[in-house]
């Protein structure tokens, strides 16, 4: 995960159902989209976490979309994914490291 630099939130966060993804505007210009799936498959919870370290295959639907996304405190964002999952908390300075890789 990303180091605990204090990392500004973006100015918008738009859930784009149609195109599944995410759509964050940061405050310095930079525009990324996450896709549903690149944001489920980089779920950092302890179960999640647990499971890739100890090599367990996670089938995860390629379809998999985010029903709802809620602010957490004013640190980050909280995903509820179609396959139920919801336990992963992604901060700000993550979604921002997130969105340079996959740009």
């Amino acid at each position: 995960m990303a180091n605990q630099i204090l990392i500004e939130p973006p100015r918008e966060v738009r859930l784009k159902r149609k195109l599944n993804e995410l759509e964050l505007s940061w405050p310095d210009g930079l525009t990324s989209r996450l896709s549903c799936l690149i944001l489920r498959k980089s779920c950092a919870c302890s179960h999640c976490t647990q499971a890739k370290r100890s090599g367990q295959l996670s089938l995860i639907d390629a379809d998999v979309k985010v029903e709802r996304v809620e602010l957490s405190g004013v640190s980050g964002l909280q995903f509820f994914f179609s396959d139920g999952h919801y336990r992963g908390l992604y901060p700000w300075a993550f979604l921002r490291e997130l969105s340079e890789r996959v740009s």
